[in-house]
């Protein structure tokens, strides 16, 4: 089990070791970070959010972010991965039954299997709430029946957390734990080619008559909205950490190039007042980003009124952020970042991703002005 004493320290310590001798061929080859990933479950860090007493460390949502938020900083792709598989199972924890908890949690506190979400579809894009994926019943047993467009950690993760329609409940939505290798599982290969994020190894999935006993259904029939409610919470704090590890890579990386950057005449970039100006403008936008995300999640885990306004500030805080900052990051590594001498492109273009993964920094607008004015 994972202790959760000095647990940032113990993020960046694993980052440092186990993630960053692998960032650079994950995203030149856009293959799964798999030796972090198995770290990640022999060193107790995938039952981070499961309680302790099925063995794992009883984490909350703060805890989750400072994950994240540190793993980030060397490898944003293997801190997303992650960041889903803790998000399935504090579902799975927050709804399951006594049966299903004593299945899966165990397993995962041992790191003996991970999940993945399957949620976004084609049909309705960032709104992953309304699923087309179908069920029907048969005897004691459902057939799932459509596709799902990016499931990260695709064939790598052991079980896809699954949102369907709910045949039985007018209206209802359910999450399905779905083995990866059920019978009507078909991975789509050849899609997957991130401009950012390249080790997510996204796929679409299609599910040809899925056939799933009812003991695989998460908690109540029909509660699954309930359910994605606590995902989104988990998943949108969840981006805005691993985001916000980005943009503090990116400025850490100005900032040492910064200072080694020599001329001729002995001094340094860093001497000029204008880099100055810049180098204080990354350091202020990199704290404003992780301090609204650990706040958010503070305000989470003590049910405060306004958590989900929160929640929903930091991700968009931090999407915008990132932006900016790996721009200007950018321009102060100059030459050496245009050529690739630095990873600041690299952090670019994952950096450019979080405007556009699900749920996106429109919907999210949109999903805080309706929380802040909602319509009578």
């Amino acid at each position: 089990m994972l202790s959760l004493e000095n647990l940032e320290q113990k993020a960046a310590e694993f980052g440092r070791a186990f993630v960053a001798p692998h960032t650079e061929s994950i995203d030149k080859e856009a293959r799964f970070p798999k030796e972090a990933y198995n770290e990640l479950k022999k060193q107790g860090f995938m039952g981070l959010l499961v309680p302790k007493e099925y063995g794992g460390s009883g984490g909350n949502c703060a805890h989750h972010a400072q994950v994240c938020y540190n793993i980030a900083q060397f490898d944003a792709s293997t801190a997303l991965c992650y960041m889903m598989h803790n998000v399935a199972t504090a579902c799975i924890a927050t709804f399951g039954t006594k049966e299903q908890k004593e299945e899966f949690l165990p397993k995962v506190a041992k790191g003996e299997i991970s999940f993945a979400l399957a949620y976004s579809e084609s049909g309705s894009g960032t709104h992953f709430g309304l699923p087309d994926i179908t069920e029907t019943q048969a005897g004691e047993y459902r057939i799932l029946k459509g596709r799902k467009s990016f499931v990260t950690s695709a064939q790598q993760a052991n079980y896809y957390l699954t949102y369907t329609n709910s045949c039985k409940v007018n209206g209802g939505k359910n999450n399905w734990i779905t083995p990866n290798d059920a019978q009507g599982i078909i991975h789509e290969e050849g899609v997957w080619n991130g401009l950012g994020m390249r080790g997510n190894v996204s796929k679409p999935v299609q599910y040809n008559d899925v056939k799933l006993p009812e003991k695989y259904l998460l908690g109540k029939d029909g509660e699954g909205e309930t359910q994605a409610g606590v995902v989104a919470m988990y998943f949108v704090v969840g981006l805005g950490a691993v985001y916000s590890g980005v943009g503090k890579a990116a400025y850490e990386c100005a900032l040492a190039h910064c200072k080694s950057r020599k001329y001729t005449d002995g001094s340094s970039l860093a001497d000029k007042e204008l880099v100055r100006i810049h180098i204080a403008e990354l350091y202020t936008k990199t704290q404003a980003q992780i301090a609204l995300v650990y706040e958010a999640a503070r305000a989470f885990d003590n049910q405060e009124a306004d958590a989900v306004c929160k929640i929903f500030a930091c991700r968009i805080n931090a999407t915008q952020l990132v932006m900016d900052i790996c721009a200007l990051a950018m321009r102060l590594g100059g030459g050496k970042a245009y050529s690739k001498l630095l990873p600041l492109e690299r952090y670019l273009r994952d950096a450019f991703a979080s405007q556009v993964m699900a749920p996106s920094l429109d919907i999210l607008q949109v999903w805080l002005s309706d929380a802040l004015l909602p319509k009578e």
